[in-house]
């Protein structure tokens, strides 16, 4: 009887715990939300270069598109790596980018996008 009783209140409990949850179906994730169009993200490394439509949200910038599709790494708003292609100070090599053709105006982390932006990084060199 004991045993009975510690397993109904168990199970009593854990219906308890599910009802009482705060899910409410809805994932307040950035990624989870409906996106607000597609821009088109061109990454050239090396010799590969990827070309893909990848969706976003009203007010993302660049560099959060670039975050959310590649491993980036940045300092002070200055692309440093993306994936695992470095720049090189000692060659003068940098990444660069352009959106819709153009050169930027502004940093990857202040360029806000626009439905149909096509942004390209490219690895450069400064001479």
């Amino acid at each position: 009887m004991g045993n009975y009783f510690k397993s109904l209140c168990l199970l009593l409990f854990s219906f308890l715990l599910v009802a009482c949850s705060s899910s409410n179906g809805q994932n307040t994730s950035k990624h989870q939300k409906p996106n607000d169009g597609y821009v088109r993200l061109i990454v050239k490394e090396d010799t590969n270069t990827i070309d893909e439509k990848v969706p976003f949200q009203k007010g993302d910038t660049v560099m959060e598109i670039l975050k959310e599709n590649y491993k980036v790494k940045e300092e002070k708003g200055f692309i440093k790596a993306i994936d695992n292609y470095h720049q090189d100070e000692k060659k003068q090599v940098y990444w660069f980018f352009k959106v819709n053709d153009k050169m930027a105006s502004k940093g990857a982390d202040a360029l806000q996008v626009k439905k149909g932006d096509v942004i390209y990084f490219y690895l450069d060199s400064v001479k």
